[in-house]
């Protein structure tokens, strides 16, 4: 019988398998990471769920008092990467880190697909 994790962590390769993703993970939303798959040797997985949760739940509360809604996704970006941090379901977001080479069209689209898996899965 498949684990959760083993289901989640399909889900994950799926996703990794998008061109320019150099990190992702399905996180709980109090920032205790699920699983994680990286393409870049270094990065800190642990710390990452935990700052992008703190992240991602700033944003719910500030959308919240100023529209009454709860955000499907954020997205940071700076002069080389893109964080993206989709919601999937109440309880967990699914994070990635995209480098220069990724097609964000195509990473939102398949980063929904994914959070419509997780949220079957969890």
């Amino acid at each position: 019988m498949e684990t959760i994790a083993n289901m989640l962590e399909k889900i994950l390769d799926d996703l990794q398998s998008v061109g320019g993703v150099e990190l992702c993970a399905i996180v709980s939303k109090q920032g205790l990471l699920m699983v994680s798959r990286e393409a870049s040797p270094g990065l800190d997985s642990e710390a990452f769920a935990a700052l992008t949760a703190t992240l991602y739940m700033s944003a719910e509360s500030t959308t919240i008092r100023l529209s009454k809604q709860k955000p499907k996704s954020i997205i940071v970006e700076t002069n080389n990467k893109q964080l993206i941090t989709y919601a999937a379901g109440p309880d967990a977001l699914i994070v990635v880190l995209v480098g220069n080479e990724g097609y964000i069209g195509l990473i939102l689209s398949e980063i929904k697909k994914a959070a419509e898996k997780a949220i079957n899965v969890i």
